[in-house]
């Protein structure tokens, strides 16, 4: 007797949810005890969380360094923004594309020159502080999300919209607003809206890797813009947490192994 695809579809669902369940549990026990810890082991997934690149509330550490902090924040701006945007599916234009591409440029400089401070012991070009981190970070942080949410855009959907995210430069003037308050609060901010800011960033970050996953098992199972509703993207939305649940245990593991 043959299986229905829908009942294949069910069967791949249960098999898949039963793994992100177990993927996270297994997270959760082994990892260190408390919600800032938790946060804390997210984090060393993707960032050094070295202290003294690192925002610092009272004697609470933020999970990523200024420059992880500005990236995911910054992302995370960007992502609640396109999600009201609909099935936008095209890159901008080439003068906003042109900036994005600066944006990444003035990110990796600053990493870079961070690293040479680090190395030489003084500074080469400017001295690299928490602020150009968050600042560098933030930039990266909107060119991060136009990807993303393009890409995902352009391989998911079956009936896409032929416009881009960003089509206007007021729509990056409201972003440069939101991340420079966000910034402001992040640094003045009471201990609590130090950890909502926290736990924003690191659900940025498993936000992103999923979706990058999610996308990643579009293409391999060859079901590029075969969809019309997030409903019946469930099964990839879910391999693709899996998969991030999965990179998270592994690079934490791996990290704690190294350090021991």
């Amino acid at each position: 007797m043959k299986i229905s695809s829908q009942i294949k579809q069910r069967i791949t669902l249960g098999i898949l949810i039963l793994a992100a369940l177990a993927l996270s549990t297994n997270w959760i026990l082994r990892t260190p005890a408390g919600c800032q810890s938790k946060v804390f082991a997210v984090g060393a997934s993707v960032c050094h969380q070295i202290p003294s690149h690192s925002f610092l509330n009272t004697d609470l550490q933020f999970p990523l360094c200024a420059r992880c902090t500005g990236l995911y924040l910054g992302s995370a701006i960007g992502i609640a923004y396109f999600f009201t945007q609909g099935k936008k599916n095209l890159f901008p234009k080439k003068s906003i594309l042109f900036l994005l591409l600066l944006l990444f440029l003035l990110w990796a400089g600053d990493g870079v020159n961070s690293f040479i401070i680090a190395l030489l012991n003084k500074n080469l070009i400017y001295e690299t502080t928490n602020f150009t981190r968050l600042v560098t970070g933030f930039g990266m942080g909107l060119a991060m999300a136009t990807v993303l949410m393009t890409l995902f855009n352009m391989t998911t959907w079956k009936e896409g919209v032929a416009q881009p995210f960003l089509d206007h430069w007021q729509q990056i003037a409201g972003y440069a607003l939101a991340a420079s308050l966000t910034g402001y609060l992040l640094i003045n901010s009471s201990a609590f809206f130090f950890k909502v800011f926290a736990y924003i960033s690191i659900g940025a970050v498993l936000f992103i890797i999923s979706m990058l996953y999610s996308i990643f098992w579009i293409i391999l199972m060859r079901k590029e813009n075969s969809f019309s509703s997030w409903r019946s993207l469930g099964v990839f939305l879910i391999a693709g947490f899996s998969t991030a649940m999965l990179q998270v245990t592994l690079l934490y593991w791996l990290r704690a192994s190294l350090l021991q």
